[in-house]
């Protein structure tokens, strides 16, 4: 910025300087303009000092411009982050506000299940508290009947006690002769009925009837009664009833059978003799005799046959081959009723045999029915089954040996009675 630039306040004097006259003898006046160059230097001075003055104001000016502005935009960021933090604290606060009315809502719903809960706790508490009471009731009840059940059971000892010391040992006889009696049961059931139930049973309950009497003596009994039923034991009888049902089932579906393609029988010719003819202009009684020759074996035919042949049936007999089947099904059930192995076995190979020779084997159902018939065969019907006499002898001869130790006891009464029987 120039000197000559006009500065508000600063007055610049740019006045020529008047031409000084030759120097003359004569002292001249002092003029008054002496005094200007001082006036001057200060006038420059002030105005420098100005100017300084008014660059350092608008430096403080455009400092402070350019801090307020910084100020200003530094403001309005804060103000704007300001600004979001709030909506972020106030979209936090909603959902807060959100979360807590879920909160009050599911501990209101809380409080009200808890409170339901505890009235069926407080129900199921009563009733625990009234089947406590029933039960102690009962407790009672059943410790008053134990008493009394002690009580007749007390009473009942004492009964027995006074009865063993009026019979002696023969108080325990019965039980061995029910024993002996089942005994002879089981094995008259396994030699006539063949019914390895019922005997099994009747020797458990020989075993428990010699257990009962409470004497070690029938331990060889005992044990001889353990070995027969491990013999009953090892048997495998078939199921009857089973194998009924499946002969019936078969039965009911011969009429569901198809019959096979029957054929005269014998064996047809694979190519035919070639005839022979010649010329009738050449005939003669030779020729006449060939003839003759061919004729005759054309006439008369020879076949050789291996199997027997067999002629197709005629209707009203094809109903008579179902029956006939049906028969032998039958036949086949009777024979497991009785059983009789080898009638069963027979007619069960003839089923098959009939299967085979007169039924379609390529339908579905004769081969099932074949299949099964021949899985029925391999069955035993009739299986051997052991003796169990051994036990009913055991005792025997227990019973015996027991009698011969009480005889000598019983001899000095004999002498007496034999004269009043005299």
């Amino acid at each position: 910025m120039s000197d000559d630039t006009e500065k508000p306040g600063v007055v610049i004097d740019v006045t020529p300087e008047p031409e000084q006259p030759p120097p003359s003898d004569e002292p001249a006046p002092e003029p008054q303009e002496t005094q200007e160059p001082p006036r001057q230097k200060s006038r420059d001075s002030g105005s420098r000092l100005a100017l300084i003055i008014a660059a350092l104001a608008l430096l403080l000016v455009v400092a402070a411009l350019v801090f307020a502005y910084r100020y200003t935009r530094q403001a309005s960021e804060d103000l704007a982050a300001v600004n979001a933090s709030l909506s972020n604290s106030l979209a936090q606060q909603a959902s807060l506000r959100e979360q807590l009315g879920k909160s009050e809502r599911a501990v209101s719903d809380q409080a009200q299940r808890l409170q339901t809960q505890q009235q069926k706790l407080e129900a199921q508490q009563k009733s625990v508290d009234a089947a406590r009471e029933s039960f102690t009731r009962q407790e009672q009840l059943l410790e008053q009947e134990r008493e009394r059940m002690q009580a007749r059971e007390a009473e009942l000892r004492a009964s027995v006690a006074d009865v063993h010391k009026r019979v002696g040992a023969s108080g325990t006889q019965w039980m061995v002769s029910e024993a002996e009696y089942l005994a002879r049961l089981a094995n008259n059931r396994i030699s006539l009925a063949r019914d390895v139930g019922t005997a099994r049973a009747a020797l458990l309950l020989a075993d428990q009837r010699l257990r009962d009497t409470g004497d070690p003596g029938w331990d060889s009994v005992r044990r001889q009664i353990a070995r027969d039923l491990t013999l009953l034991d090892r048997i495998d009888m078939p199921d009857t009833v089973g194998i009924s049902a499946r002969l019936s089932s078969l039965a009911e579906q011969v009429p569901q059978l198809t019959l096979a393609r029957a054929t005269l029988g014998g064996a047809s010719r694979s190519e035919s003799e070639p005839k022979v003819e010649g010329d009738r202009s050449q005939r003669s009684w030779d020729t006449l005799l060939n003839d003759l020759w061919d004729g005759f074996k054309q006439t008369v035919r020879i076949r050789r046959n291996d199997q027997p042949v067999q002629a197709m049936l005629p209707p009203e007999q094809q109903y008579f081959l179902y029956e006939n089947l049906r028969l032998y099904f039958e036949t086949a059930r009777l024979a497991l009723a009785r059983g009789d192995n080898k009638l069963f076995r027979e007619s069960l190979a003839t089923i098959d045999a009939w299967l085979d020779a007169h039924f379609d084997p390529t339908e579905k159902l004769t081969r099932v029915m074949r299949d099964s018939v021949r899985d029925l065969a391999k069955l035993d019907i009739f299986p051997p089954l052991p003796d169990v006499s051994a036990s009913l002898k055991a005792l025997q001869i227990r019973q015996q040996l027991n009698a011969d130790l009480a005889r000598p006891l019983a001899e000095p009464a004999e002498p007496s009675s034999e004269p009043t029987d005299e």
